[in-house]
């Protein structure tokens, strides 16, 4: 296996496991042929436009024409009570994360973790991100308590990087001494059933770091000693800060879940995307906001995904075949690949520390447009990819597990995210119009007045909810990891920002009904990882004090 390491690159030609991890280099897989057009996202798409659709149908049904206003209002209380679901979410994550400032972390909170030691293995990938941005996320890690004696780091780095060697070379003159054991992984192109993204590089990484790392222990280490240790595998992105007890408060939760429950436990950090969010403009910063609240409100307590950071044992990491090369949203396809490992449903476990990361960035407003979109588009054919490649497995889960979860990522990528605020704002002026068209009469709305008033009240009841989702967030400010360039954003411009909550997320539905239309006809040939720019994330050094010439000190 190929491992940059010292800033040279070592050949370890090895076979066998370690840990029940194949130190075989890894050469690709074997990929079976499948339909690149016929697939399962093409009736997640039809559900969708069905469902949207249903404010033009539902009055042309003889049946139930009369009860047209009635069950649009029916399902727009559904969508105000996922709403109401997430702020009790969120609310209790937030109170969380702020009681857990003041609380004393205990290691060893039980008889059985004084037994036992934990140690780390942390992976970050990069490509042609700024390297000050990836140094930033390794200082976080390296920052964190204990890291010489508990964490091993890796980073995966695409043979493609620019400036790759010197780049090695510096990170290896500044992390060395800082972790127990730090390595930088080179992915090499074209193997065999990898896509370009981070998924592929990861994987390399991962299985590459994860032997050598193991090996290294094995070598080191006492039977005894290595038989009463645990290994946390996390990963996170190159653009994240993590918070400063983020390991130490992973480790006392790990011993605190039952025995039982661990084997198939993930556990996330609650994303704040807030990274010189005041330098964005109101889309970034409504969508940046509306994803932290969203984490969690519905991705972690309804189980539906992991995101960007989080943590799990390495027997689950090894067990569920690391991370898929071949899928390019690979925190959200992996709950399922674990599941699927320990023919359970995985559980999401909140860590009550906040971690931060890179909302889209561009050199100018026409640039933040492109990359916004082109963002949600990669998000939403991933999320399309991810359905298919469930329902293609989801033979192999319990029959709770695949309805539970089919039930619920359907609900939020599909429902949620994609339509509900298109179907509530046309719904309200299009229902009463294709009454009339079809000579309907409701039994309740005799006159159209009333039904107005409700969804007047409903659209005040959804910008309370925009409100609460900016509260929470400034509630949170308190607890986020210190990051250099942040500056306060004023009362008038949130304000702003608060009222244009609506028309971003109608762009936002309107870019991914796009991107499903576009999905579901080109097939997988769009299902491809396009970075995001991430250069204006890092924080531009002071500038230098001008010194004083000597006539300027004269006329002083």
């Amino acid at each position: 296996m190929t491992i940059i390491t010292k800033g040279s690159i070592r050949r370890e030609e090895c076979d066998g496991k370690v840990a029940g991890i194949s130190t075989t280099p890894y050469t690709g897989r074997s990929v079976k042929e499948a339909n690149d057009y016929v697939r399962w996202y093409i009736l997640f798409t039809l559900l969708i436009f069905i469902s949207f659709s249903s404010i033009f149908w539902i009055p042309a049904i003889p049946v139930i024409r009369n009860y047209s206003m009635e069950i649009f209002l029916f399902f727009c209380a559904l969508l105000h009570l996922a709403w109401f679901s997430a702020v009790i979410n969120s609310c209790r994550y937030t109170w969380r994360m702020r009681r857990f400032r003041s609380h004393k972390i205990d290691l060893k909170p039980t008889t059985e973790s004084k037994e036992w030691t934990i140690k780390h293995f942390v992976g970050i990938c990069i490509y042609k991100e700024p390297l000050q941005l990836l140094i930033d996320t390794i200082e976080s890690v390296a920052s964190q308590n204990d890291a010489v004696g508990k964490i091993s780091m890796f980073i995966g780095m695409e043979e493609g990087t620019p400036d790759r060697e010197q780049k090695t070379a510096s990170l290896h003159s500044l992390f060395d001494h800082r972790f127990e054991r730090f390595l930088v992984v080179s992915h090499p192109k074209n193997l065999p059933g990898d896509i370009p993204g981070k998924c592929s590089n990861l994987n390399f990484a991962a299985r590459t770091a994860c032997a050598y790392f193991c090996q290294a222990m094995r070598e080191n280490t006492n039977k005894v000693t290595m038989a009463r240790t645990q290994i946390l595998v996390t990963t996170g992105d190159c653009d994240s800060v993590f918070g400063q007890r983020y390991f130490d408060a992973l480790e006392e939760d790990f011993w605190k879940t039952k025995q039982e429950d661990r084997s198939r436990t993930v556990w996330q950090s609650p994303l704040f995307y807030a990274m010189r969010l005041e330098k964005s403009p109101f889309f970034v910063r409504v969508t940046g906001l509306m994803r932290s609240f969203f984490m969690m409100g519905f991705l972690i307590p309804w189980n539906i995904n992991t995101m960007s950071i989080f943590s799990l044992t390495l027997e689950l990491y090894r067990d569920g075949e690391f991370t898929h090369p071949g899928y390019q949203m690979e925190d959200i396809i992996a709950l399922i690949r674990w599941s699927l490992a320990v023919r359970k449903r995985c559980i999401i476990r909140a860590i009550p520390v906040a971690t931060l990361s890179g909302p889209t960035s561009g050199d100018n407003y026409y640039h933040e447009w492109f990359e916004w979109a082109r963002q949600i588009r990669r998000w939403t054919i991933g999320a399309a990819e991810v359905f298919h490649y469930f329902a293609i497995k989801s033979r192999r889960l319990p029959v709770h597990v695949a309805l539970i979860f089919s039930a619920v990522f359907i609900f939020y990528y599909g429902f949620m995210l994609c339509i509900s605020p298109l179907y509530s704002i046309l719904g309200a002026t299009i229902t009463p119009k294709m009454m009339h068209v079809f000579g309907a009469k409701s039994p309740l709305f005799e006159g159209n007045n009333i039904f107005t008033w409700i969804n007047l009240g409903l659209l005040g009841l959804q910008y309370f909810w925009f409100l609460v989702v900016f509260l929470i967030n400034a509630l949170c400010e308190a607890v986020l990891p210190p990051y250099s360039g942040r500056t306060k954003i004023g009362f008038f411009r949130s304000f702003f920002h608060w009222i244009m909550c609506v028309p971003t997320i109608v762009m936002y539905c309107l870019v991914e009904l796009e991107a499903f239309l576009e999905v579901s006809i080109r097939g997988k040939a769009v299902c491809s990882h396009s970075a995001s720019k991430k250069d204006n994330l890092v924080v531009p050094p002071p500038t230098a004090p001008q010194p004083l010439h000597v006539e300027t000190l004269h006329e002083i």
